[in-house]
Parts: C-alpha cells; structure tokens; sequence
C-alpha cells in the first residue's frame, strides 16, 4: 500500500508538469515582430475607433471599451474586454483603464496596458486571407499576473440572414470554447494554451445574462520565453473546420505576422511612390494605399470584393458597412487604377460583373449573407440605386486608358453593352436627361432633398460613362456604337447646361424633381457640392464651372474638416443630416479634383488637405465615413474607416495636384502638376504608364523649372504630355528637351498658366523651363482639433496681372489670418492688410471686419 500511495502520489506530481509542458509547448515562442515603415502611435483617447482587418476577418471595437469578432459572414462574439489581476495584489485592475497607449501599423495594432507592476503589450492582427484572429500578450510583470478575458458570445449572420439559437461549450482539453446552434453549421471558436473557463453556466441553472470569461495565469519566466496567444476563428461549413483552422493560427502565429508584413511593404513598394515637401501629406496617401487594401472582402459564398467601411454593430448583425457596394466600389477603384493597383481594380469589377442584372443593372449592395436568403429577388437593397450602372462604365474606361488592357475590356464588352443600353433607356421622356424616378436613387436617397427626378450628379456619372464608351468602341472597332454615343453625349451636355445652370447665382442647381409622381418636374436650385462630379471629369463650360468652383471652395460649403453636401445657407440646411447638410470626405474628394481640373489650385488644395488631415484624427491611419456640417466631430453612426474615403485623398493628389493621367490606352502620360507656391521638388517612383513603370523628379529654381522623366527597366516608347501649371504673370523664355529648343504653347486657364510641350520619352528625358518666375500665393492647412468649429481662410481666386495681385478670400469676422506671397515683385499693401517683407516674397496679414459668421474681401494689391 505504502508503495502504491508512494507512485499515487508521484504521478500527481507528474500530471500538472505534464499538462504545464504541454502548455508551453502550444505558446508562442518569443520573437522580434518585423515592422512596415509605416507606424502611428499616441496615447490612447477614450471612444476613438480600433479595427484590425483581414479578407476573411476583423475585430472592431473602441479605446476604452470592448470589441467584437468577426469572420465573414458570421458575427462570433462582441463585449470582448481584459482585466487583470496581480498575485497578492488585492485591488482588481480593468484593461479600460489601464489601457494607455496604441500603436497602428498595417500588419497589427498594439495596445498596451500600463500599470507600477506590469506592462502588457497586446498585439492583435488578422492573418490576410485566414478566417480568424489572433492576439499576442506581450507580458511583463515583477509578479504573476492573471489576465482575464471576457465576452458575450453572439453568433449570427450578417444582415439580413438570422440564426437559431447559439450556444457555448468549453473544452478543457483543447482549452477553447465552441460557439454554435442548432444546426451545427454555423460555428465560432475561442481559446488559447492557458486558457481556465471560470464562467460556463451549469445546465441545471436558469441562464442568466453574464459574459463568459476565461484566465490566462502568467509568470515572470513564461512571459520572458513566450507570447500568450488567444485565438478566434469561425465557420460556415462546422466546428471541425474552425477548429481546423485555430489549430493552424495557433502552431503557426509568427508566420502569419510575417506574412502580412510582406503584403504590406510589397503594396506600398509596388504602387505608385510619391515624395513631397508635406511628411503629412506623403504619410496620409500611403495610409489611404493601406485603408483600400483593407477594403477587400472575401465570403466563402461570393467570392472576393470590396467592402464599403467598418463600425461596430453593437447588439445588431450590421458592422458599419462590411458588405460589397456598387458605388462605393467604383468609385475607390478609380484610386486603385490611378496608382497602378491594378489587379485590385480588376478584382472589385469581376465581382460587380459576376452580379450584374439581366438587363444590365449593376447592384448597389450585396450582403455578406447574400447566398443564405433570395437577396436579389425579396429585398429592394441590391437595385436601389442608379449610379453605380454609369460608374461601371467609367471605371472599365479608366482601368483600359491606364493600363492599355483591351482584352480584359473586350472580356467584359457584353456587360458594358448592357449597362450602357441600360442606363440609355432611363430617359423615358425624350429629354437627354437620365432620370432616377422608378430606377434608383443617384447621390440622394432620402431627407429633405428627396426624390431627385433628374439628379445632376446622375447626369455627370452618366456623361463620363458615354465618354469612355465612346473611346473603349472605338478601341474595339465598334465604330457605329461610337458614333452612337458620342451623338448621345453631345445632347447630354447641352441638356446638363441648358437645364441645371443658374446665370443669376452662378451655380449649377441640384436636380430636377417631382414633389408629386404625377407633376411636372421641378428645378431645385440648391447650392450642393453634387455639381462637382460633372466637374471631376471636366464635362461642362469651363468659365461656368469656375464660377460655381468658388461656391464649392467658399465658407458655405467647404469646412476646415471637408465639404458640405449642402450650403448652409439653405433653410433645407441641418448640419446632423446625411443628405442634406453633413462632411463627407467622399465629397471633399469631388470638390478637390473638380478644383484642379479647372485649374483653381487654392480650392483644391484645401479641400485635399481637409481629407489627409482626418488621417491622424479618430481611428488612426483611417478615415471616416461624415461628419457634422457645423463641428469637426464625426456621426456615431459614421462607418470611421469608410473606403472611399481613403480613395479621396489618393485621386485627388494623383490626378489633381501632380496632373498624372494615362491615356490613349496606355500610350500617353499627361503630367500636368500644380504645385503649392511653397513646393519645389516632387519624386516619384513606379508611375504606372500601361504595363510599364516610370520615375519622374520634378524641381524648381529661381529662373529654372526641371521634369525629369525616365523608364525604371526596359519599357516600350510613350508619348509625353508636359504641361506644368505657373502663376499668371510667369514669363516661360524657353523650353529644351534633353538640352535641345522645343516649341512650347503657353495659355491661360482659370488661376494658371499652362506650358505645354510634347515629346516622346524612350529613355531619360529632362525638360527645363527657363522663365521669369510669376507671384504665387500659400496658405497652410488648419490644423483639425476635434470638436473645431470653421474658422480657416477660404482662398477662392489667386490671379497675379501686370499690374495687380487679385485676391478673393472668406475668412470669420473679426479674425486676422497669414497669407504666404511667392514673388520677386515688389507688393503695396492695402486698407486692411499688412506686409512683412520675407526671403522670397511677403506675409500678409489680412484683417476681417468685425460681425458674424464668414465674411469676403476680394484685394487687388499693386503689383510693381
């Protein structure tokens, strides 16, 4: 007896080694995490948004509150929260209110938990194309420390599909929990190697409304030797395939780590590379690369897309905007095509076609649940709009001027045919005006300025989509379909001039409308930033376009933060509203190109500058979906990292300040630059001109202005378009290529001069202009503070003559602002305006009268 109680005994001894052994051996073993270049960190602000994104996964959430899972279509758990607990050390610790600092890289978050006995770095990221997450608890501690885990386990679909009720079970020896119900479907999985269920309700209980919660016990040596790991994966197909893959994500944490590093640094290595005077601005178009990276989807059912945003859902099945939007789509990819991503503009259309309707309908939303239920036939959502028919015309125009692919257009020619010959057949009374009445909204779809008949922005879209039709037929040899569409646009832009423009106020109205089905319809001579989207493609009279540019650019529109749908002016006018008084970044976008294009560099490169800012404001690295029209504030409904907001900081930029566009299906570079009077150098790297890839330096000196344009590697001859924009009194004597005269056009456009020259570039080519330099004016972006009321200077027409510097600007009464003047002229001041003579020019200090609200000077200060 002595014996057995003896080896009794030893194997008791045995058993919790064996099982700590055991344990140890499914931890992760410590390693240095590889780091992207790319990092913003600051202290943690209570209820800024937090997510951590994959294709097939994401965990949202806010500093100083919980999280929630998910893996696509399924919602796994939400109320996931930390606390802590040091070995004696009786004073409960939360992780909300330890928390103190986070770190967000494209590959992984880091928060980190602060307190006088322990550090604890979490580092949360989703494996790129695994159905899960994954956390690593980076401890250090003088003494044990527990970290508890809670959450609420919340298996459902993504809206609109539903679920029976789930269940939990924990496994003790796997150390995890099963999320289920009754079907067995449908499964979400939670644990980790040192994972101690503390919570699972007996059966014989009532249930009760607790969170479940589970220990992870770590001491001073196992922290200095491993990572803790917790992992949450999920499933339509059964526990045994998302056990599968938590077993995967467990054995195998590092190399994912290091895999979405790799896909980090190899998007930003192979898209388009830009280098400006303005760190803000280089690191805000860099994180706008990651942010639509990040838009795109995967759901085992419909394959892979792009997604619209991401919000917490709470208690519902709806996560911000995780689903496939049509427009949303179409829009971001004219970002993606712009810097040569173009295998994402490829991705996002295949799977828009792969949905179009019958008749040639592209769908507004697809669901994640979509396969589950009749999505298309029993809810109205998937057909509810109008516009992303024409955009679908328009990105396939821009992805073949970019890229020069005519078979990938001739692939999708009967899906082109059938979106043109469907939107073609909205106009029901002959007008030349596409209508939205009995076909879907085009920009608005409810409030106050509701229901648009003929909506001008449904006119732009549409007039774009004719023109890229007309150029892929000819392409393709269609030449009676071209002839077709050109007669087609033609009327069109007559009609958009003859019925939205406003000679009296000096703008393009907002639509035409029926208040009744059965009335005539109406003109609603709203002031809206709508009219921008003809704009962005420069489709109407361009001395009427720049008159309602200054509209766009003005106070009662354009807010230090972004754009107003609507001026404030209206009495239909509410700041709170989403359709007719909030900031959208998207309509920052709109305004900014429709600025540039039309030569009216000041408005464009303030309301860029508003969407780059929001970079760095709220969800760090993101950018969100609107804002109050009043106060630099998000909604709380607002999507925080919405993906076409990224894209209103890359397009802008690319086409509008640098001027890069490809045309001529991949056989002409346009480089048409306007720079901010402060600027003078430009580097770019792999400007993605067809399947080849150039490098282009741009530099200024007093009486000297280089281009310099060269092939990275082996590429085929291509037509170069020159014309870099100076200010209007600029003097340009000459212009070599390569050292050699060239013959230059010289023109005056908006607030610029245009220098324009041709060449061919077959290898390194350098233009120089040799110029007198003209007068310039700059004004740096306001800085954002959350909860900012507008207050920075609106600078709406800069127009240097022989004789006078001509200045519009809008400031707030009673308020004086710094204006920066770029000459080698002598500058007089004027009643109200005081000079400080500098290095290269003047400061200006320009007074407001005293009184409310904004308020506009229009200068003409004598140029000598």
């Amino acid at each position: 007896m002595q014996r057995k109680s003896y080896r009794l005994g030893l194997w008791s001894l045995m058993l919790p080694l064996m099982a700590m052994a055991q344990t140890t051996a499914e931890l992760v073993p410590r390693f240095e995490p590889p780091a992207s270049r790319l990092l913003l960190e600051r202290p943690t602000q209570f209820g800024a948004f937090v997510d951590v994104v994959g294709r097939r996964a994401a965990l949202l959430g806010y500093e100083h509150r919980s999280f929630e899972a998910w893996v696509y279509p399924l919602k796994i758990l939400r109320d996931l929260r930390l606390d802590f607990a040091i070995a004696d050390y009786p004073i409960p610790l939360s992780g909300e209110e330890t928390l103190s600092y986070i770190e967000v890289r494209p590959e992984a978050t880091v928060l980190t938990y602060s307190h006088a006995a322990f550090t604890v770095r979490q580092l949360l990221y989703a494996p790129l194309n695994e159905p899960g997450l994954i956390m690593l608890f980076d401890v250090q501690t003088v003494r044990p420390l527990t970290i508890e885990v809670s959450f609420r386990p919340d298996l459902r679909l993504m809206w609109p599909a539903g679920l029976m009720t789930g269940y939990l079970g924990w496994n003790e020896t796997g150390r995890y929990y099963t999320i289920t119900e009754e079907t067995h479907r449908f499964a979400g999985v939670i644990g980790s190697p040192l994972a101690q269920d503390v919570s699972v309700q007996p059966y014989q209980e009532e249930p009760k409304d607790l969170p479940n919660r589970f220990r992870l016990e770590v001491t001073p040596d196992l922290a200095r030797k491993y990572y803790v790991p917790v992992v949450v994966t999920g499933s339509i197909e059964g526990v045994e395939d998302a056990l599968a893959v938590y077993r995967r994500l467990l054995t195998q944490a590092e190399s994912y780590y290091r895999q979405n590093v790799a896909h980090y640094e190899r998007l930003l290595e192979q898209a388009l590379q830009l280098e400006t005077p303005d760190p803000k601005l280089n690191v805000a178009y860099q994180w706008a690369l990651i942010g639509i990276d990040k838009g795109l989807a995967t759901n085992p059912q419909l394959g892979t897309g792009l997604i619209a945003g991401f919000r917490t859902a709470g208690n519902s099945e709806r996560p911000g905007f995780a689903w496939f939007f049509g427009r949303d789509a179409l829009w971001t990819v004219l970002a993606t095509t712009a810097v040569g991503n173009y295998e994402t503009t490829r991705t996002a259309l295949d799977f828009l076609r792969r949905f179009q309707r019958e008749d040639g309908k592209i769908p507004h939303e697809i669901a994640q649940s979509a396969a589950l239920l009749d999505w298309f036939e029993a809810y109205p959502y998937p057909w509810a709009s109008a516009d992303a028919t024409p955009l679908f015309i328009v990105a396939h125009a821009d992805y073949w001027q970019a890229s020069g692919d005519l078979e990938y257009i001739r692939q999708h020619w009967e899906a082109l045919l059938k979106a043109y010959r469907f939107t073609a057949a909205t106009d029901t009374d002959g007008n030349d005006l596409v209508e939205n009445t009995q076909v879907g909204h085009g920009w608005v779809e409810g409030g106050l300025l509701y229901p648009p008949h003929e909506e001008l922005y449904q006119q732009g879209v549409w007039l774009a989509a004719l023109e890229g039709m007309e150029a892929m037929a000819i392409a393709l040899g269609e030449t009676e379909l071209a002839a077709e569409v050109r007669q087609r646009a033609q009327a069109l832009r007559a009609a958009i001039e003859r019925t939205y423009w406003l000679e009296d106020a000096g703008f393009y109205a907002f639509a035409t409308w029926k208040p009744q089905a059965d009335a005539a319809p109406e003109l609603l001579r709203e002031n809206t930033v709508l009219q921008a989207v003809p704009l962005w493609w420069r489709l109407l009279r361009p001395e009427r376009a720049r008159r309602a540019l200054e509209h766009l650019g003005s106070a009662a529109l354009a807010t230090d933060w972004g754009t107003r749908i609507l001026s404030n002016a209206s009495p239909r006018y509410d700041p709170l509203s989403y359709h007719h008084g909030s900031v959208w970044p998207l309509f920052t976008g709109w305004a900014a190109l429709a600025a540039y294009r039309y030569e009216k560099p000041h408005i464009g490169y303030q309301a860029l500058m508003a969407n780059a800012l929001l970079t760095f404001q709220g969800a760090l690295g993101y950018i969100t979906e609107l804002l109050s029209g009043d106060f630099n504030r998000d909604f709380g409904r607002s999507s925080h990292h919405q993906i076409w907001s990224e894209a209103m900081v890359i397009t802008p930029l690319v086409r509008g300040l640098l001027g890069l566009e490809v045309r001529e299906g991949g056989h002409l570079l346009h480089f048409a630059p306007q720079l901010p009077a402060v600027w003078d150098t430009v580097t770019l790297r792999h400007v993605p001109v067809g399947r080849d890839r150039y490098a282009i330096t741009l530099w200024r000196q007093e009486e000297r202005f280089h281009v310099r344009v060269l092939p990275e590697g082996e590429a085929a001859p291509i037509a170069l378009e020159l014309a870099p924009a100076f200010p209007l009194d600029a003097r340009v004597q000459a212009v070599t290529v390569n050292g050699q005269p060239a013959a230059f056009a010289v023109r005056q456009e908006g607030d610029v001069l245009r220098v324009a020259i041709r060449t061919v570039v077959g290898g390194p080519v350098e233009v120089t202009y040799t110029l007198t330099p003209g007068t310039d004016v700059y004004v740096a972006p306001t800085p954002l503070v959350p909860g900012m009321e507008n207050k920075g200077l609106r600078v709406l027409r800069v127009r240097a003559a022989a004789e006078t510097l001509e200045l519009v600007v809008e400031g707030r009464a009673g308020r004086t602002y710094t204006v920066q003047v770029r000459t080698p002229r002598r500058l007089q001041a004027v009643e109200g305006v005081k000079l400080e003579k500098t290095a290269d020019g003047y400061l200006l200090q320009v007074a407001f009268p005293n009184g409310d609200g904004y308020q506009r000077r229009v200068l003409h200060l004598p140029l000598n």
